[in-house]
């Protein structure tokens, strides 16, 4: 089986676009060879039922019926019909963005000089343009090309005594570049701290100069991307993030859902950032961010919620101890999960629910019997066994499977080092757990000074505490 360019392409295609493609190709504006429409119906039959390649000498004897396998010219063929699938993709592009539309009539009016249309269609990208209820970074960019038309359109250079739109042009070709200049300082911050990248970028210290000087919350749809910006470049200062959590309140549900979503992370980023330096009041933070931005459908893209949000979100809520809330979630947001991992995260995280609700019976059913590919997964679901065994008091079991764990950690060359060590000691301290005798009080308090002390080297460190407090 052979697969090129042109099927890997064709593969990526949805369903609904397979019909348009071949009206495309049947269009003789866009294509005359009927030859390329014909092995492009054979290509899209093979996607359709599921093939990973095709036949080229098959797939050649359905085009030319009893003329001989050229590969050249196939290869010509295959060529020439991804040209085609390319310009219609750019087709789709430009017939689903209607601002996109008018501003390419605009400019074909300008250039041509047809100015019957002036008017009508300056008009009409003008009202295309307005129609934004947020000024996205794609407003300002539309704006800037429309007024950079009407410049042209109306022969400002050559006209003495008329004032022309110059402000206009430079408002909006300002905001869009102080935007996408924000936007670019924020992603070369966040890769150096975590990929020690180096990006050499210009005016940084000038833009950011200037922006501290105005009254930035006079355009929302700047001051956005500047306190985002900020929350990274200077994140001690708490009120950077609180200045963006407020304008998203505001503004999350009018923007551009590729804007809400980057902005939303970028705060919850910010979130998690300081629950790593332990402050605790940016767990609230977290929870009531991302339940604003489900709340407001920014999470959830072509109906598909991001497994590594749905974990995130559980962890939190749990964390904070909402636990009715957190088995509504799974329950409704299972259907949003991709459906290649739906099951194991939608079991694992009930597993997660039912472990904080001490239901540890149901936690071995879900689990018992589950080993998961991915290998957070599995030392997770592993640790959350070994808890509900110890809580059950079933020493026997829990002997077993801990050993059958133990084996498990040093046969599986995937886990690193480090992490290997945490979950071993993890096992060790059980272990201990199951021997000491509340009675000796010196060795319990002995137990207890190590296990603050090892933190750093094994997991589950909260519950090994709340363990030893039980034999204090």
């Amino acid at each position: 089986m052979h697969s090129n360019k042109l099927f890997q392409a064709l593969c990526l295609l949805q369903t609904p676009d397979f019909k348009r493609l071949l009206k495309y190709l049947k269009s003789p504006y866009f294509n005359q060879s009927k030859t390329l429409s014909r092995l492009c119906e054979i290509l899209l039959d093979a996607v359709d039922r599921g093939h990973q390649g095709f036949d080229r000498a098959r797939v050649w004897y359905q085009v030319f019926p009893g003329e001989p396998y050229d590969d050249v010219s196939f290869r010509k063929y295959c060529s020439d019909l991804l040209k085609l699938v390319e310009d219609f993709m750019a087709q789709e592009t430009i017939m689903n963005d209607s601002v996109r539309r008018n501003i390419n009539l605009l400019e074909f009016v300008v250039q041509r000089k047809i100015e019957p249309l002036y008017n009508s269609v300056l008009r009409q990208a003008k009202i295309g343009v307005e129609q934004y209820r947020y000024h996205s970074l794609g407003y300002f960019k539309s704006a800037y090309e429309i007024e950079r038309l009407y410049y042209s359109m109306m022969d400002f250079d050559v006209k003495l005594n008329v004032r022309a739109n110059i402000e206009e042009i430079a408002y909006n070709l300002d905001h869009f570049y102080w935007i996408e200049k924000l936007k670019l300082y924020s992603s070369a911050l966040s890769q150096k701290r975590t990929g020690n990248l180096e990006y050499a970028l210009r005016f940084n210290a000038e833009i950011l100069s200037y922006l501290n000087t105005i009254s930035i919350e006079e355009v929302p749809e700047l001051a956005i991307y500047y306190y985002s910006f900020l929350t990274l470049y200077e994140e001690e200062k708490e009120e950077h993030y609180f200045s963006l959590r407020r304008l998203l309140d505001n503004y999350g549900l009018k923007m551009p859902k590729s804007e809400a979503i980057e902005l939303y992370d970028s705060a919850l980023h910010y979130c998690t950032g300081k629950l790593n330096k332990e402050n605790q009041v940016f767990l609230r933070e977290f929870f009531d961010l991302f339940e604003d931005g489900l709340e407001k459908g920014i999470f959830i893209i072509n109906d598909e919620l991001a497994t590594w949000r749905f974990n995130n979100a559980i962890a939190v809520a749990l964390r904070l101890g909402k636990l009715d809330w957190a088995e509504q979630f799974i329950e409704k947001y299972k259907k949003h999960l991709p459906a290649e991992t739906q099951e194991n995260t939608y079991t694992f995280n009930l597993a997660r629910v039912y472990r904080y609700q001490r239901k540890f019976d149901q936690v071995l059913n879900l689990l018992r019997n589950l080993e998961y590919e991915d290998i957070g997964y599995n030392l997770i679901s592993k640790t959350m066994m070994v808890n509900a065994y110890y809580e059950l008091d079933e020493l026997d079991a829990l002997e077993s499977f801990m050993e059958s764990f133990r084996v498990f950690l040093n046969r599986n060359k995937n886990i690193p080092q480090q992490r290997r060590k945490s979950y071993l000691n993890l096992l060790k301290y059980v272990r201990r757990l199951t021997r000491i005798s509340s009675n000796d009080k010196m060795a319990v308090q002995k137990f207890k000074e190590e296990i603050i002390k090892e933190k750093a080297n094994h997991v589950n460190h909260e519950w090994l505490l709340e363990k030893i407090a039980e034999l204090e």
